[in-house]
């Protein structure tokens, strides 16, 4: 059998298995100098591969104090040693990030909070990021969001500003710049703050987290015109003798309604420390929540599809307790149960310090953490979906039983391996078969160009496979391939049958030599013969000559 292929390659993936299992490696350390203050995912140079955001604080060490650190995801799947871009020099306020194209230039741009402002770092059309640029957005800004809360159809930004009565807005223009308006509320301490649609009309409405005059939730509806309902305030339940303040708030559909709820964290210690989950119902968010117990002092939360199994899980981190909890997510949203995971000791996580998306192109979602003693805690997805995940499969073809264990399975058309042949009626049928080829993966290096293989939509986003071509390999990428014969059948037919009976006669017969003629009756104009012959027709003679 040839081991060389001359047709496209295609990918094809392993199917999910149905287990809802959720595994972790255990967690890799990235020193950051200064401790960093939030964590993003997002595919920052639109390469396909998603990287990771890092925004520092403030330490000792000078030299990576307030910087953004872009760590890129090489071919390899593997992240780079980070480019570095400098940010304001403020004190105040938590560097919380988020990422969107505000400029509409088909690359994201980073909003981060700093102090009385708002930063932006735009992409630069040549690579990276341009210098920040700052909007004013009142005193200590703690927290941001994104999302459409005037419905233009671009981006606006919502900023929490701890210790006073108002939230800040800035409401996008078409060149990327902003429109800022301070709401003033009857509340105040912020903490968190997210927008999204929390009562299913299409429309993106404000939701944040305040600590005075009560602790709990103020939820802020979009009215058709565009403008913001009066607030609403939703007490979350909690232990008696506790605050009810919330600390972290998470977004997602809990109960597979495809609606969105809410996850808020009471960052206590047992038996306080507790999850709220507020599912949205007919008219929006329904109160009071139902309540999870957790693990000591939960606060950052996010809710995604971690373990690919269609239903969401919720993720939390626990400040002080070096803990990561996971709720899986089931098809009736109980989240009566989650699962630990060893994280480094960090005394507090800020709100936006948790971010879970794919970190190296495995289809599944890893988890990054901003610890303020370690620098960047990294927890790639060990799950059984993960396409680096070998998986034992067995074949049986013509009594041969193979058992092989895959990366990646791939199917690709033989160059006539095994053919077989059937003539009816002058129609020629050819049968081949195809190869089952599979791949291993290995630890080295190449600096040879890539084959793009298939583009696929996973839970970890959008996956894009490529082959490593020459036999020079790279870091988890194609070490060999081998081939097994399955019975995949393609009929080809090479010749049309003919419309009437076809009469011919041969001659000279029998043939010693190397022509062969026929004439022949009816309409039929070609004729394959058994052999590789090239033929003419001329007068109602083909002349067939030997290659």
């Amino acid at each position: 059998m040839s081991r060389f292929l001359y047709t496209i390659v295609w990918l094809i993936f392993l199917k999910p298995g149905l287990s809802a299992q959720i595994s972790f490696q255990a967690y890799q350390n990235i020193p950051t100098g200064a401790p960093p203050e939030s964590v993003l995912i997002a595919d920052f140079n639109r390469d396909g591969r998603n990287d990771l955001a890092a925004m520092t604080g403030y330490s000792f060490l000078g030299d990576s104090n307030y910087k953004l650190l872009i760590y890129y995801q090489n071919e390899q799947r593997l992240l780079d040693t980070p480019q570095v871009f400098s940010g304001p020099e403020t004190f105040q306020g938590n560097r919380a990030m988020v990422s969107d194209d505000l400029n509409h230039d088909g690359l994201p741009d980073i909003i981060f909070t700093h102090g009385d402002s708002i930063g932006i770092f735009y992409s630069s059309v040549s690579g990276g990021f341009d210098p920040v640029v700052n909007i004013f957005s009142g005193q200590y800004g703690c927290s941001l969001a994104k999302g459409g809360l005037n419905h233009d159809g671009f981006t606006d930004i919502a900023v929490a500003n701890g210790g006073n009565f108002f939230v800040t807005l800035h409401f996008g223009m078409p060149d990327g710049s902003f429109f800022t308006q301070q709401m003033t509320t009857p509340f105040s301490d912020f903490r968190n703050v997210e927008i999204a649609d929390l009562n299913n009309d299409q429309l993106d409405d404000l939701v944040f987290i305040s600590a005075y005059p009560t602790g709990g939730l103020v939820l802020y509806s979009q009215q058709d015109n565009g403008s913001l309902s009066p607030p609403s305030f939703l007490l979350p339940a909690g232990q008696p003798g506790f605050p009810t303040t919330p600390y972290g708030i998470g977004v997602g559909d809990l109960n597979g309604d495809g609606k969105n709820d809410l996850v808020t964290t009471s960052p206590w210690n047992t038996p306080a420390a507790n999850l709220n989950l507020w599912i949205q119902g007919n008219n929006g968010i329904v109160s009071p929540p139902v309540v999870r117990q957790a693990y000591d002092i939960p606060e950052p939360v996010v809710v995604t599809d971690v373990n690919c199994d269609g239903y969401d899980e919720i993720v939390v981190v626990h400040g002080g307790w070096l803990r990561m909890s996971v709720y899986n997510g089931t098809p009736a949203g109980q989240y009566s149960s989650y699962t630990q995971f060893d994280v480094p000791n960090s005394s507090h996580f800020n709100s936006r310090g948790l971010a879970v998306g794919d970190l190296n192109q495995d289809g599944m979602k890893d988890v990054a953490i901003a610890s303020s003693n370690t620098g960047i805690v990294l927890l790639y997805n060990n799950g059984q979906n993960s396409i680096f995940n070998p998986t034992t499969s067995a074949i049986t073809f013509e009594g041969i039983h193979i058992t092989t264990q895959m990366d990646t399975t791939m199917i690709a058309q033989s160059i006539y391996t095994k053919t077989s042949t059937d003539t009816v009626n002058y129609v020629r049928l050819v049968r081949t078969d195809t190869l089952q080829i599979t791949q291993n993966w290995i630890q080295t290096t190449t600096f040879q160009d890539t084959i793009h293989l298939l583009t696929r939509s996973t839970c970890g986003g959008i996956l894009i496979d490529t082959l490593h071509g020459y036999y020079h390999f790279s870091n988890n990428t194609l070490a060999w391939i081998d081939t097994t014969l399955i019975g995949t059948r393609i009929d080809s037919f090479f010749l049309p049958k003919p419309d009437l009976s076809l009469t011919y006669t041969l001659f000279p017969n029998p043939n010693r030599g190397r022509r062969v003629y026929f004439i022949f009756g009816g309409n039929a104009t070609r004729l394959f013969i058994r052999g590789r012959f090239c033929c003419r027709r001329k007068k109602g003679r083909v002349k067939f000559r030997s290659v």
